[in-house]
């Protein structure tokens, strides 16, 4: 009687005894060509640690068998980011399992990871924003693209996405940004301490302002054979990514005790009070004023 109630439950057949990896190896075969590489590569890295549960018939892996692998991961001092990946891949898995009724329940959802850990936003000092400053004023380029992303709190991907036509010098403002309603489009005003710097860039070849002998820069182009030589040049040695700019930024503005909401307009963040969102528009000779304080 057990085992027919088992099979009205999970009827024998091609799929009942389906494994774990050759859920993987479908899912992947149909959807690794659709992702961008950095992200294809992260659940490749996570299956890494899953596969010792590739031969394990979908329908016996519970809750504990998923919770053990990440245990482990969590013993060897992976990250939280690998952990998350890994929660994620076994998440879909099980998802692609219940769709072809190979399973009945998503056991990955009740994984449990570890609180994650604030970290300290990392910026550079204002010794170090000099030792920048000094670089640049020597003649080396990039030490200028370092300084727009101080003084303008642009994500490195929006800088390197601006075109000469994002740029107005009539009344010097930058027009540009991504990722959210509050910041894409946004206007900057331009610090005068970065207009020659900018200036330099719109008189080279290219459509995009920044550029490597007229050609575009991916972010990781510039985070691994720009950003971090440039850093040593100036004889800045920490491990630094790019985004600390923006942290940079926000907190120069903040040390100058500039209104919050400017802020918010600067960096184009959308967590402002609704009247504000609603009602107010950033005027930019206020903006240029906040910017200028710092």
């Amino acid at each position: 009687m057990d085992a027919l109630a088992e099979y009205n439950k999970n009827p024998i057949g091609e799929s009942r005894d389906t494994t774990f990896g050759e859920i993987y190896e479908k899912w992947s075969e149909a959807k690794y060509p659709t992702l961008d590489r950095s992200t294809a590569n992260g659940y490749r890295a996570a299956w890494k640690r899953l596969a010792v549960l590739a031969e394990e018939p979908m329908r016996n892996i519970k809750k504990s068998h998923l919770q053990d692998v990440i245990n482990s991961m969590i013993e060897e001092g992976l990250s939280r980011s690998s952990l998350e990946k890994a929660k994620t891949l076994c998440v879909i898995l099980f998802d692609e399992a219940m769709s072809d009724d190979i399973v009945d329940k998503n056991y990955a959802k009740l994984i449990e990871l570890p609180p994650a850990r604030k970290t300290k936003k990392e910026t550079l000092t204002d010794l170090e924003i000099k030792k920048l400053a000094n670089l640049a004023e020597q003649g080396d380029i990039w030490a200028g693209t370092v300084l727009i992303l101080i003084y303008t709190g642009m994500r490195p991907a929006e800088m390197l996405k601006l075109t000469k036509f994002n740029v107005n010098t009539v009344n010097w403002t930058i027009t540009g940004g991504v990722k959210t309603d509050a910041g894409r489009d946004r206007i900057i005003p331009v610090h005068s301490k970065i207009k020659k710097y900018i200036s330099y860039w719109l008189s080279q070849p290219g459509s995009r302002l920044i550029t490597r002998n007229g050609q575009a820069i991916s972010v990781d182009y510039y985070r691994k054979s720009i950003f971090k030589p440039t850093l040593l040049r100036a004889g800045i040695e920490r491990e630094l990514t790019p985004y600390c700019t923006r942290h940079t930024f926000a907190t120069l503005l903040n040390e100058a005790k500039v209104p919050t909401k400017n802020i918010q307009d600067l960096i184009g963040h959308s967590d402002y009070a609704t009247t504000a969102n609603t009602y107010t528009h950033p005027d930019i000779e206020e903006l240029r004023a906040a910017i200028e304080q710092i």
